[in-house]
């Protein structure tokens, strides 16, 4: 009997150690933290060009969606973001981040980061990485690599010029639609679909089918009104 007593003791202390080490997991799991949401695929960096703009144009927003792990608050709890080595863009001079806060009840928020055109990004290409660091409210969350990322769930990059270069993504995915690059076929097709994020891809097949017919019926306009278009090259421009 006394026996099944002492074995019956250490079992309730090995049940208790147990439950007291998943509660200290589940308070850690639901310690309140933030952490970048990537929809489209997993979209986590943005390569812009002001030279797609007008002269009058000197900012443009591009959105990012932050998502936070645990309870929602009946506040207003900031998020702390900080530039990663090998950045030199400026923050309030090159760029600034507003509306960086997750909103009192709220699981998420669509903040905005905002590019300034400078004189400098005539002939220079600047590079930030934003990563998502601890403060009292918020901690910073997910770290894993989702499908279709280049970085982990708490960084973000970009790239800020005001110089004309070709996409990186152009040989394996516009080539098909759009043909050999120039920078003058790249001004034309923005003029004439409105598209500018050249470095990202337009997934839907619809949307780029309309992409391409404006494309082509604009380029048959000009060569019906003005002849056909050359690119800096001297080379006509033309469409597949």
């Amino acid at each position: 009997m006394k026996l099944l007593i002492n074995i019956q003791f250490v079992f309730m202390i090995t049940l208790l150690m147990s439950s007291c080490s998943q509660d200290e997991q589940l308070m850690y799991q639901d310690d309140p933290s933030v952490y970048f949401y990537k929809r489209g695929g997993g979209l986590d960096s943005v390569d812009y060009s002001f030279a797609l703009e007008t002269t009058d144009v000197t900012t443009d927003t591009i959105g990012l969606t932050f998502r936070i792990m645990g309870l929602a608050r009946d506040y207003d709890r900031p998020i702390s973001l900080m530039l990663e080595e090998g950045s030199n863009a400026k923050e309030g001079y090159h760029y600034k981040v507003e509306n960086l806060f997750i909103p009192a009840g709220e699981y998420e928020v669509d903040a905005s980061l905002i590019f300034f055109r400078r004189a400098g990004l005539k002939d220079s290409t600047i590079v930030g990485k934003l990563k998502v660091v601890d403060n009292s409210e918020l901690k910073a969350g997910y770290n894993d690599v989702v499908v279709g990322a280049a970085f982990d769930r708490l960084s973000y990059r970009f790239t800020l010029t005001d110089k004309l270069s070709k996409p990186s993504i152009w040989d394996a995915r516009w080539l098909p639609l759009f043909g050999e690059y120039s920078n003058t076929k790249l001004l034309f097709l923005t003029g004439s679909t409105g598209y500018k994020t050249w470095n990202a891809f337009v997934s839907l097949p619809q949307d780029q089918n309309q992409m391409v017919q404006n494309a082509r019926y604009a380029l048959y306009e000009h060569e019906r009104d003005q002849g056909p278009l050359l690119d800096e090259n001297g080379n006509r421009v033309v469409l597949p």
